[in-house]
């Protein structure tokens, strides 16, 4: 088997997963947004979002096939993979390595220093704002990571616990933003985050208890029971 192209000669793969699928290589090599073999992309999208954006084998068959048979689930898997890194490397030559989509033994991945993913890197700022307190970088970090992870798979299973992981760090940058921004005066800055929290999550009573509170603190009573209210009727 050739070996693989020199990592410092294989151009950078960006995978973007918050408010849509794209993926972009840094040497403008187009990649199409709609794949023909709506698997491939699917198959990338589960190793973008798993933890060390790899999986067995097994498991994404499981969640590509399910119920299909072992060896027409290998037949399909070989397909998909070949679709997959054809459609990230066009110029890729037969019987040549991805660069982008690897496999060693059972497991399948994405290779660590060819490939970032855009909700790596959000979550990363976010955690890096939560510890430094700082009311710019908490803005900025949950302006990145508040948009969807992969609207266009809101449902799939497979995206579930990644999605439920951003979710609550978005909701740690809400609730720190806000505190950081009524300690420092900013209380209309403060209403406006936790408003638009709000309109993502009407039913969140921490998020509400939070802007009666803010009400409060700005001396606006009848604000904060109107707010308290509207958290009653969203929950029931």
């Amino acid at each position: 088997m050739p070996a693989p192209a020199e990592t410092s000669c294989v151009p950078l793969l960006t995978l973007y997963l918050l408010g849509g699928f794209g993926a972009v290589r840094d040497d403008g090599v187009q990649i199409p947004r709609r794949w023909r073999r709506s698997t491939a992309q699917t198959l990338v999208k589960l190793l973008a979002v798993a933890p060390g954006q790899r999986h067995h084998r097994e498991v994404v068959m499981e969640q590509l096939w399910p119920g299909v048979p072992m060896e027409s689930a290998l037949r399909n898997l070989r397909v998909t993979l070949h679709a997959a890194r054809h459609a990230l490397e066009p110029e890729l030559a037969p019987r040549t390595p991805s660069s982008y989509v690897a496999a060693e033994g059972e497991m399948l991945f994405l290779t660590a220093d060819r490939v970032r993913v855009d909700v790596d890197e959000a979550e990363e700022s976010a955690r890096v704002a939560l510890a430094s307190g700082d009311a710019d970088a908490l803005g900025a970090a949950l302006a990145s990571l508040g948009r969807e992870l992969l609207p266009e798979d809101r449902y799939a299973d497979w995206a579930r616990e990644r999605r439920r992981g951003v979710e609550a760090l978005c909701e740690q940058l809400v609730r720190r933003l806000a505190e950081r921004l009524l300690a420092d005066g900013r209380t209309e800055d403060a209403v406006g985050v936790l408003r638009e929290a709000l309109d993502r999550s009407p039913a969140d009573e921490r998020l509400h208890l939070l802007l009666v509170q803010t009400w409060c603190a700005m001396g606006r009573p009848r604000q904060a029971i109107r707010q308290y209210h509207a958290c009653r009727e969203a929950l029931a």
